[in-house]
């Protein structure tokens, strides 16, 4: 029997540029030395923008290369990498992503070449890995390291500032400028932070609008085709380029919605997946496309939208609340103290459980959703916790649930025998007939997609 196409399906044409920006990125890394470039390196969510007021930098985020690693190096480098932080003594429940970068620098080696030296190393600390993930890059290169500590969040489980931590992420950030000018011998330009605190600003709420055609039926995008644009909205959104992808995706998402142009044409079933995927299995999102689930966002969408919207006076938080965009930074005092509520909001979002909810019920509404996946990241303690509660409080309120162990960066903690039963079960209770559920073999561990 033929089947039917619902919708029509069409290539989502800016995917292809998200993806340019990533390759561009590694390859800017690896020329900045010989382009004169300043390069430093840090996690992805530190304050790197901050450095934007000396001039030219290039970042390299600790977190993308280690998925680099993992996908472009294939199993000759990310296997080696793991096994070479591990002959230093460190023990395999670490965070992979700090696994695998450390592993692949103590090697050398990049997917793209040597691995390169950075001019100084810049760390935000908000979880129990990346502190001293990044003292490990200082110490091994022997650059100056700059560790900028998180605050604590309110304890009412809303999105209420907390004045006090606030004020401590301004006095840091205040005092890492003076660190940089010294350390650098340069000085700084606060309109160039301005333009770069206001980019990224602007690229937030680009994204909020994005996030909020996905209510539409059919979505216009997916888990899968949303990732690129994650990494340019965390990594590079304080970048000229990224706000005019971001606006082109906004725009190509409209016309996507006139014209019910989906990712797949057989959209029957919505589901949120929370949280980073495995990236050397994102066949599993196959699996689910194969039978007509749309997997239309998660927590690493949803998280960077309230830090753009005008705040609630309960401190709630509605995904299809509109965009503040009369509330881009035009000083410096105010770029520092709206870069300092969004990694406020993001860090408070791993650390309340309660806020979590808040965000994953909202999320959940939102978008029409049929059903919520998890996965428990053994090698990430910060955004494993709570998982539970969380998936305990949506069962009780009658949402198909599914939670699988693995780990984003190292295979070996990968069964998809395992991970392909939990999800048999949960297409069941989702409303997929059980004729109708098929067994996906899965795919070459890091095969491109």
């Amino acid at each position: 029997m033929a089947t039917t196409t619902a919708y029509r399906v069409e290539p989502l044409e800016t995917y292809r540029w998200a993806k340019e920006v990533r390759l561009k990125h590694f390859k800017e890394v690896m020329e900045a030395k010989e382009k004169g470039r300043m390069l430093v390196t840090g996690n992805m969510n530190a304050p790197k923008d901050l450095i934007s007021g000396i001039g030219d930098y290039v970042y390299m985020g600790g977190e993308p290369w280690a998925v680099a690693v993992s996908r472009e190096g294939g199993k000759d480098l990310f296997l080696p990498a793991l096994e070479a932080m591990e002959k230093q003594g460190f023990a395999r429940d670490m965070c992979a992503f700090c696994r695998t970068f450390s592993g692949a620098m103590f090697l050398g080696q990049t997917p793209f070449g040597p691995f390169p030296k950075p001019e100084f190393v810049l760390g935000m600390n908000q979880c129990d890995s990346k502190g001293k993930w990044f003292q490990i890059v200082a110490d091994h290169f022997k650059v100056p390291y700059y560790l900028i500590d998180f605050g604590w969040p309110n304890s009412d489980g809303t999105l209420k500032p907390n004045k006090a931590s606030l004020t401590y992420l301004l006095t840091q950030y205040g005092e890492f400028i003076d660190w940089l000018k010294k350390t650098t011998g340069k000085p700084y330009d606060e309109s160039r932070l301005v333009h770069a605190l206001s980019n990224m600003y602007k690229v937030r709420c680009l994204w909020g609008e994005v996030l909020q055609m996905e209510a539409t039926r059919p979505a216009p995008l997916e888990y899968k085709l949303l990732l690129p644009f994650f990494l340019c909205l965390e990594y590079f959104s304080y970048k000229d380029e990224v706000v005019q992808l971001m606006t082109a995706l906004r725009d190509e998402t409209k016309y996507r919605v006139a014209n019910q142009i989906a990712p797949l044409p057989n959209e029957k079933y919505r589901v949120l997946h929370d949280g980073l995927p495995p990236w050397y299995a994102l066949y599993l999102f196959h699996f689910l496309r194969e039978h007509g689930v749309s997997v239309v966002g998660g927590s690493n969408h949803t998280m960077f939208v309230a830090c753009a919207q005008k705040p609630r006076a309960d401190g709630s938080f509605n995904l299809m609340d509109p965009m503040d965009w009369d509330g881009i930074p035009k000083t410096f005092d105010e770029a520092l103290k709206w870069r300092a509520n969004v990694e406020y909001i993001s860090n408070m979002f791993g650390l309340d459980t309660r806020v979590r909810l808040m965000f994953a019920k909202e999320a959940y509404r939102a978008w029409n959703g049929n059903g919520m996946i998890w996965i428990m990241d053994r090698g990430c303690e910060l955004f494993s916790m709570g998982i539970l509660e969380v998936k305990a409080a949506l069962q009780k309120e009658g949402v198909p649930c599914m939670m699988y162990e693995s780990n984003r960066c190292d295979v070996r903690e990968w069964s998809w025998s395992q991970v392909a039963d939990h999800m048999d079960a949960f297409l069941e209770a989702v409303g997929v007939p059980k004729s109708d559920i098929k067994r996906h073999l899965g795919g070459k561990i890091g095969e491109k997609e």
